[in-house]
């Protein structure tokens, strides 16, 4: 045989050669020993066919797993047909078994090697998003709220005034989302895929888990709640994702994103599902009051032109309800007009 002539694939499939690398038996190793001596100038391509053999730990995708095999199988069985008018058929047959049994194993090592090679990791990475898509980008108005279900069954209820980018090859090689809003996320659970949601500079990465991220552009900073699961959080840095924090049920992070600061505090719950089901409920609650809980449920800024004349205390509950008739219901009990426009609203007292 000359080895000389071997790539390093043709040792993968060596059944020698494997045994070799497992060290189970001594004159394949004395056999392998002795050819490192008699050919030198194999000793590079010997040992990077030997690396690529014990990244055993490789996983590979059960359905990568059957294709490769099933071309393996039919390459086997064309080589049988190729060589069956020059080799006896009982000889095929065994020489057949013993290829396929010893390099079916060395093949799929191989693949998944290279597959690791070649594989992004995308809980470390992100993809660049392509501009040019037009397809994958939903938006909300004013006012209005939107549910919706990605292919892998992950849902996403946005805010209003929300825009959700979703990247071309979505649960395909992985599961990223840019999103500039506000939105509450329940991701289906893929261990391979990690569910990436990318707001501003801020990247948050789950597997399976809830959690709501605002990030209006009007806002100076980003705010991350998770409500089940784990996530972990952190900033996007040419496409990498650095200075992660992990987060738990009930804990929050606020990140100032211009002074990369992480802010890790605890919530109640509770806020998520009034946030969810736009429920508000007021009791006794000051103008201050008012206008961080209609900030925090609809997204939106409260300016006032002038400050009431005397001290609001409102009291009152609303479920499900747009935002004009909650500023109706409380302008009216508080002597107050507004005007929207965008994102903002303008309370004239």
């Amino acid at each position: 045989m000359d080895y000389s002539l071997y790539t390093i694939e043709d040792f993968l499939t060596d059944e020698s050669f494997v045994k070799y690398c497992l060290r189970d038996n001594h004159q394949d190793i004395a056999f392998w020993e002795n050819i490192l001596i008699r050919y030198p100038e194999l000793s590079t391509k010997i040992h990077q066919a030997e690396s690529l053999f014990f990244l055993l730990s490789v996983k590979i995708d059960p359905q990568e797993k059957e294709q490769e095999l099933s071309k393996l199988k039919s390459s086997i069985e064309h080589l049988q047909t190729l060589e069956s008018e020059q080799i006896p058929a009982k000889t095929i047959r065994l020489k057949s078994r013993t290829l396929w049994f010893s390099s079916a194993a060395a093949i799929l090592i191989a693949i998944g090697a290279y597959a690791l090679l070649n594989r992004k990791d995308y809980s470390t990475t992100i993809p660049v998003y392509n501009e040019l898509s037009t397809k994958a980008t939903i938006k909300t108005g004013y006012n209005e709220r939107k549910s919706i279900r990605l292919s892998d069954g992950s849902t996403v209820l946005m805010n209003s005034l929300t825009t959700l980018k979703i990247d071309d090859n979505y649960n395909e090689n992985n599961r990223v989302l840019w999103m500039d809003g506000e939105a509450h996320f329940s991701v289906a659970k893929n261990k391979d895929k990690p569910f990436i949601v990318v707001s501003g500079k801020t990247a948050t990465t789950a597997l399976g888990t809830s959690f709501k991220i605002n990030n209006y552009k009007m806002h100076t900073s980003t705010s991350v709640m998770l409500t089940t699961g784990k996530v972990s959080v952190g900033t996007v840095n040419h496409q990498k994702i650095i200075n992660k924090v992990d987060l738990i049920p009930g804990e929050q992070v606020e990140i100032v994103e211009t002074q990369n600061k992480f802010t890790k505090s605890n919530f109640e719950l509770e806020k998520v599902e009034n946030w969810a089901e736009r429920k508000l409920v007021f009791s006794m609650a000051s103008l201050k009051d008012i206008k961080s809980v209609l900030k925090e449920i609809y997204g939106v800024e409260i300016r006032t032109e002038k400050q009431p004349k005397k001290p609001i205390a409102f009291t009152g509950q609303f479920k499900n309800e747009n935002l004009t008739d909650v500023l109706n219901a409380i302008g009216f009990a508080n002597h107050f007009t507004y005007t929207i426009k965008n994102d903002t609203v303008t309370l004239a007292f």
